[in-house]
């Protein structure tokens, strides 16, 4: 059994949280499952959801894509939040408004790290989300070697979006690739050491775009090793 540690912050300004029964925690893969379906007995299907959680949208969101009446290459969003959240919640880079789909992110944080070795992530695309106009851009990576914290980044298919609280976003799996294992999840603050560490990523991605997975990869490389030397 390896464990994994969760906490969550919505939008960048500050680290403070929604009433605690108010938000919704992430739920176990199989949890409310309805499990009449005959898949919902398959050793496979059970063993995919083992490691898995649904995340979901944690307030009602509604906004539109609209175009740009000066530059008519370009969108803008049109949101129900206010100003300041707005600021806080949406972050959009360069170009990512240009496309046929517009490509935003939505900044629900989630947290993920852990003290284990060999240990990644997965971020799936929930099967309901594409439904209410939202494609989920998927990721994968090391928790055990990197802190990088979950956002929601999707494409948007739709140019009036509306989430209700409690809409599917995306599920997270964690795995290990050189051993089969079942994980805990526990909530829990994020160590100071590793928000250290995430502005030291975030400054190596501001500058050198995506020299950050050579880091990554040397960083597995050493993470099997053996601290000690054989004569």
């Amino acid at each position: 059994m390896k464990k994994a540690y969760w906490s969550y912050n919505i939008g960048s300004r500050d680290k403070t949280k929604f009433p605690s029964d108010y938000h919704e925690d992430p739920k176990p893969f199989r949890s409310g499952y309805d499990s009449r379906y005959l898949h919902a007995k398959c050793p496979a299907w059970k063993k995919w959801g083992d490691n898995t959680w649904l995340v979901t949208q944690p307030f009602d969101l509604g906004f539109k894509v609209k175009e740009n009446a000066v530059y008519t290459d370009r969108k803008f969003i049109e949101s129900s939040l206010s100003q300041e959240s707005y600021e806080d919640y949406f972050l959009l880079g360069d170009q990512w408004l240009a496309g046929e789909y517009p490509e935003i992110q939505m900044k629900y944080v989630m947290n993920i790290w852990t003290k284990d070795k060999d240990v990644w992530i997965e971020q799936v695309p929930h099967p309901l989300l594409s439904r209410y106009g939202l494609e989920l851009i998927p990721a994968t990576f090391p928790i055990s070697v990197w802190f990088r914290p979950m956002v929601i980044g999707v494409k948007v298919l739709e140019s009036d979006i509306y989430l209700p609280k409690g809409t599917p976003l995306y599920y997270f799996r964690l795995y290990s690739k050189k051993s089969d294992c079942n994980f805990k999840l526990e909530q829990k603050d994020v160590p100071e050491h590793l928000t250290r560490q995430l502005a030291e990523s975030k400054k190596l991605r501001d500058y050198t775009r995506y020299d950050a997975w050579d880091v990554i990869k040397n960083r597995l490389s050493k993470e099997g090793k053996c601290p000690f030397r054989w004569n």
